[in-house]
């Protein structure tokens, strides 16, 4: 029996009340966050780390990861607009308050600049608290293949991130849009990132306190953004930038993360032996 196209219509506001409005996007995003900082509260505990530090880390990492990701697709999806009206990077309105503004939020986000601001977030906050940046780095990369999946699910209710054209039976119909069956591209990239976010976290289970620094990272940004590469040819034109282009700008962007992941996890460190779980005094 062959599959019919699946249609799909969700309304992306979950709940609405007056002015305000929740969206599907944000509830996965919140959940996403909620269970990394419970997976990170996890890690502190098992290597016997204090976790005091933890909100402060928390704070930084969910500022990199709007501010870089926010400024990454605002420059390179749309740099005619935005170094046009550099104020719209910022603000969540079109137009001008009290005349014609309507509300827009922060819809665009990459996450390719995400990655990027998490990790000069911890950077900033080891620095300002003495602590290791290297060590939070490693355990932080593991849950971005988790909160990938949940984003990707959140644009497959925003009916975004729309894939190639297909015959293929699971092809969706995103009403909302248009009506040509399509690649879900959006499921395909998150079912992805979910088998590498279950690799990732066992391959730290075993390894953890053996690891090299920078091998967790490396493991992620090379898994990840591979599969990003691979699964950019099935995504329509994100952008009017990319018309012309060979390779897209997700293909552009990910082709540094991917070097810089097999960079970590192939160089050479010498050692005596295993990494000593360090014991650090409670706060």
């Amino acid at each position: 029996m062959v599959l019919a196209y699946i249609t799909w219509n969700v309304d992306p506001v979950l709940l609405k009340t007056g002015a305000i409005a929740i969206r599907w996007y944000s509830l996965f995003l919140m959940i996403s966050f909620y269970l990394s900082f419970r997976f990170v509260v996890h890690i502190y505990e098992r290597e016997h780390r204090a976790t005091g530090i933890i909100f402060s880390y928390g704070l930084f990492v969910l500022a990199g990861l709007f501010i870089g990701g926010r400024l990454v697709h605002c420059l390179a999806y749309e740099p005619e607009y935005y170094l046009k009206y550099p104020w719209d990077i910022i603000k969540p309105w079109r137009g001008e308050l009290g005349v014609n503004a309507r509300f827009v939020g922060y819809r665009g986000m990459s996450g390719h600049g995400s990655a990027v601001g998490i990790v000069l977030g911890i950077i900033l906050n080891a620095i300002r608290t003495r602590s290791s940046w290297v060590w939070m780095v490693d355990r932080v990369a593991l849950f971005g293949p988790l909160i990938g999946f949940f984003v990707r699910i959140g644009n497959l209710f925003n009916s975004e991130i729309l894939g190639k054209p297909s015959d293929l039976p699971w092809a969706f119909i995103f009403v909302r849009v248009d009506q040509v069956p399509r690649h879900p591209v959006q499921l395909y990239e998150a079912l992805a990132y979910l088998a590498i976010f279950i690799f990732c976290y066992s391959y730290y289970r075993k390894k953890a306190g053996k690891e090299k620094p920078g091998e967790f990272i490396g493991l992620v940004l090379l898994l990840v953004y591979s599969s990003r590469f691979l699964l950019e040819f099935f995504k329509a034109r994100q952008s009017d930038v990319e018309a012309g282009m060979a390779l897209n700008m997700g293909h552009l962007l990910s082709i540094p993360l991917i070097i810089v992941g097999l960079a970590l996890l192939l160089r050479p460190v010498r050692r005596e032996g295993p990494i000593q779980l360090k014991t650090e005094k409670k706060s």
